[in-house]
């Protein structure tokens, strides 16, 4: 759209941590604004309802949460969006964020929440998926998060959010990737730092050539990554000609959509450690696992604690991944049942369960959308529920199970403040439980990103 510029005065922030401003009786929502300042913006969308814009320059009464951004690029970059926002202004919006939801959807009002759960505010992000883009016209390749706008790959140097010693190497990465033949065929680059490994995932469409790969590995050796390749299909011929390159076959290990290129002959999993648990848990660089580990630590401690499992609980997890909860409960639980969608994961789930050498979990991969009543497993109550769902939430679940389990004690870790004052909204209205705790986990700090983690309870 046309260039156009305005001022307005912002009433305050949305969820999404945009100011809120109302011109000519239209509301427009204005990036890298804050309450009580006047600012000039630039309108970047304008819809029937409601307009969309980034402030240019505040004019008058700067907010006393206004920071300097770390990151020089984040006018433009959505990998975050309030590092122009204290960490105390940050934390605020979420708390609200929390309580309006509840409000909205549960008709719940949280009279206290439980103090928040922080960590790092930079450099936190372990996990990512970076976009790839061969832009011809600048003959040059970008590597990063998308633009606000979604429809283009920033152009950036740094990210002050991705794990060191990534968030500094872009320009690298960049380098080699522009070096290669396949520059256009790789679309994403996926990222995934442990404490003692860094490793890229490159996907690519096509067949990456021989001369391609001994650059990667060059890269590889130079900054002491791990690389795998993630081909679009089977892949004979990258295969064919990784094995040319080292005389010999290596690929034994690892799906037929995912090859460990280098180091050589290394192993094929990635792990991570819950010290205080003494748990040591292992995945597939393309798993899911939680993106910022110093919060995940304290995450998983933390549940423990509100959970309070014994020697004489029998204890359900659900959306259990790799068993992130599932394993430390097993350390203080007589049995804990684990269940997730994929199949792969529960796979991972027992391989887990049986390196940490505990012997009462089972694990079981269901559909928890569907009713799960006809395993044997499932056919009784349990003292206590673990939940961690995705962003839908666990309404189906709840409604179609939870009554019959006549669980004492559920904690529900959440990443999305509306599914999760829903499904409170069922626990405390329909199925009598309390609403005991609730509060933040600051897991993705310089975003809008809301996680929390709440405790039910209920008598008899």
């Amino acid at each position: 759209m046309k260039s156009i510029t305005a001022t307005a005065t912002i009433r305050q922030l949305s969820h999404e941590g945009r100011g809120i401003a109302d011109i000519n009786g239209k509301t427009v929502f204005i990036q890298n604004a804050l309450p009580s300042e006047t600012v000039s913006f630039r309108f970047i969308k304008q819809h029937k309802n409601f307009d969309e814009g980034i402030a240019i320059d505040v004019l008058e009464n700067p907010s006393p949460d206004r920071v300097s951004p770390l990151c020089p690029h984040t006018a433009i970059c959505a990998g975050c969006s309030l590092q122009h926002l204290s960490a105390a202004g940050q934390l605020t919006l979420k708390e609200r964020t929390l309580k309006e939801h509840f409000k909205h959807f549960a008709h719940l009002d949280i009279p206290q929440l439980e103090p928040a759960i922080q960590a790092n505010t930079y450099h936190y992000r372990h996990k990512a998926r970076l976009s790839v883009k061969d832009v011809i016209k600048k003959n040059k390749v970008l590597i990063g998060f998308h633009e606000h706008n979604g429809r283009y790959v920033a152009d950036i140097e740094q990210c002050a959010i991705l794990a060191k010693p990534l968030g500094d190497k872009l320009p690298l990465l960049t380098q080699l990737v522009s070096s290669l033949n396949a520059r256009s065929a790789i679309p994403q680059i996926e990222i995934a730092v442990t404490a003692e490994e860094t490793a890229l995932i490159l996907r690519h469409v096509r067949p990456l050539e021989r001369s391609d790969l001994e650059k990667i590995i060059v890269f590889a050796q130079a900054e002491s990554f791990s690389i795998y390749l993630q081909p679009s299909k089977e892949d004979k011929e990258t295969r064919s000609n990784i094995n040319a390159l080292f005389d010999s076959d290596i690929l034994a290990e690892g799906s037929p959509l995912l090859i460990k290129l280098w180091p050589k002959n290394s192993s094929f999993l990635l792990h991570y450690h819950l010290p205080a648990e003494d748990c040591t848990l292992y995945f597939s660089p393309t798993e899911f696992t939680q993106i910022n580990p110093q919060i995940n630590q304290r995450m998983v401690s933390k549940a423990l604690s509100w959970l309070a499992p014994t020697q004489d609980d029998s204890i359900l997890d659900l959306f259990c991944g790799i068993g992130n909860f599932t394993l430390p409960l097993a350390r203080h639980a007589k049995s804990v049942v684990g269940i997730e969608g994929t199949d792969s994961m529960v796979l991972r789930g027992q391989y887990n369960a049986k390196h940490n050498h505990l012997d009462n979990i089972q694990f079981l991969a269901a559909d928890l959308t569907q009713r799960i009543d006809h395993f044997p497993m499932l056919a009784k109550s349990f003292d206590k529920i673990l939940i961690d769902p995705p962003r839908s939430g666990a309404l189906e679940v709840i409604e179609q199970h939870f009554k019959g389990w006549q669980a004492k004690r559920i904690v529900y870790i959440s990443c999305n403040p509306a599914t999760l004052a829903r499904d409170a909204g069922i626990l405390v209205n329909q199925l009598g439980y309390q609403l005991e705790k609730i509060g933040i986990l600051d897991m993705f700090p310089q975003t809008s990103h809301v996680e929390s983690m709440a405790l039910f309870t209920r008598e008899g």
